[in-house]
């Protein structure tokens, strides 16, 4: 199992970015688990874990946003974890 933190730079605050990751993980039945957060600095931070190919397409989520977000950079960092540490995916206030 992988761990994938996201540290998404742009206009990602205020314009639906994090609905828009959450709605696209639930309607594509994506199987991760994490949170979206908004950073004080105006980013936007994803940590999702799951299997490869589920972390490929929250990365490909979080390159497009909302219809109103303009991401200019995504920083990535993975790692292998041994079990989860979150019980679902949501927004982390």
């Amino acid at each position: 199992m992988l761990e994938m933190t996201l540290i998404i730079h742009g206009s990602v605050q205020g314009v639906g970015y994090r609905y828009s990751i959450i709605e696209q993980i639930e309607e594509n039945q994506t199987l991760v688990r994490g949170y979206v957060f908004n950073k004080p600095n105006g980013a936007v931070e994803i940590l999702a874990q799951g299997d490869i190919e589920a972390l490929k397409d929250v990365r490909r989520f979080a390159s497009t946003g909302s219809a109103r977000s303009m991401v200019r950079e995504i920083e990535e960092i993975i790692q292998e974890i041994s079990e989860y540490t979150y019980d679902s995916f949501d927004i982390k206030f």
